[in-house]
């Protein structure tokens, strides 16, 4: 039994062939199409199969690979938490430690402040008893110099504590050095009493004392010595000679000497006896010694005062004619002038900073 399609039918119906077309021994295209057709769904059904296959063998890889991968995954998780779990522990020890380190950090700090505050303490110690070394050897200096009379002690003294001072290297007592340069340097430029040369001028004036001429005492005559000492010759000598006029005039200078004439303006100076005359000597020789005592004492003024009493009973008692009173007199003004341009230098500057060094502690 043939199937006969229906669209040839439907062609045969419409369109009919030609009679001499008609017959077995001529084929159409169908027909030999025909055998294709039947065999289409057999291949679609081979090829849907061969995908699926494919499909089937790539599903299978993909499921390995997912598997393998997902094992793989599973082993790393593992892995990590493992890791996670140690890195847990590594970092609680760790903040263990951190915490005993701080804790230890904190006592050692505390320590050190300690320590600091000790260090502190010593230093602040020793440079107090170096402020205060440095007083005491200022204030000896300065008692030393008024002894002695000369700056040479506080020099001395002033060098010593800046020297002290630079190999402490204490910045705070950088003022007191600037302090005792300004001093040094002030006291190098004053003008000092010359202890030497004034107790050698007042040792003069007291050995002059008892040569002194006073008033209403007879003058020494050297008119004769002095007629002698022109002439070489004695008064025979001269008139056997002939030289009468140096022999007149050496009896005349004889004859002025034995009348003098002063003028006295106390009359009770002519009336002292030889005792009172004694014993006004021996007052000029106790204000001549108190004078230097108060000198060397260092009490300018005392010493001023005995020398202007000294001199008021040198006015008034000796006669100030004589070349020796005024020897003596010029030798007491030039002791009152240097007593008067005397002034011993102080260290203020170092004492002020010293005092503002002190009240600082």
């Amino acid at each position: 039994m043939t199937d006969v399609p229906p669209t040839s039918t439907a062609e045969n119906r419409a369109d009919p062939l030609p009679p001499q077309q008609v017959g077995p021994s001529a084929p159409t295209v169908e027909s030999r199409l025909e055998p294709w057709f039947k065999r289409a769904p057999l291949l679609l059904a081979i090829l849907a199969l061969a995908a699926a296959f494919a499909l089937w063998q790539k599903l299978i890889h993909i499921q390995e690979a997912l598997a393998q991968q997902s094992a793989t995954a599973n082993q790393q998780a593992a892995e990590a938490l493992a890791l996670s779990k140690q890195a847990s522990t590594l970092a609680q020890d760790a903040t263990a430690r951190l915490t005993l380190a701080q804790t230890r950090l904190n006592e050692l700090s505390a320590q050190r402040n300690q320590v600091d505050e000790l260090l502190q303490s010593l230093s602040k110690a020793k440079d107090d008893n170096l402020i205060m070394e440095i007083d005491s050897a200022l204030r000896a200096a300065q008692q030393q110099a008024q002894l002695s009379g000369t700056v040479q002690p506080m020099l001395v003294a002033l060098g010593v504590a800046q020297q002290r001072i630079k190999r402490a290297n204490v910045p705070r007592l950088v003022p007191l050095a600037m302090s005792m340069e300004r001093d040094a340097q002030r006291i190098q430029q004053t003008r000092v009493l010359d202890l030497p040369v004034v107790l050698s001028q007042l040792d003069q004036v007291q050995d002059t004392i008892k040569n002194l001429a006073l008033l209403g005492d007879a003058l020494p005559s050297d008119s004769l010595n002095s007629g002698e000492g022109q002439l070489g010759l004695s008064w025979a000598s001269a008139v056997s000679q002939g030289q009468w006029r140096e022999l007149l005039g050496d009896v005349w200078h004889e004859l002025r000497s034995l009348v003098q004439i002063s003028k006295v303006s106390s009359e009770e100076v002519l009336m002292l006896s030889p005792d009172q005359r004694e014993l006004a000597r021996q007052q000029m020789r106790m204000h001549v010694m108190a004078a230097r005592m108060n000198v060397v004492a260092r009490q300018i003024d005392a010493a001023e005062g005995d020398l202007s009493r000294m001199t008021q009973l040198v006015q008034r008692h000796v006669n100030l004619k004589t070349p020796q009173s005024k020897t003596m007199m010029s030798v007491i003004e030039s002791v009152q002038q240097s007593l008067k341009n005397h002034t011993m230098p102080s260290m203020t500057e170092s004492f002020a900073a010293l005092n503002t060094l002190q009240a600082g502690r």
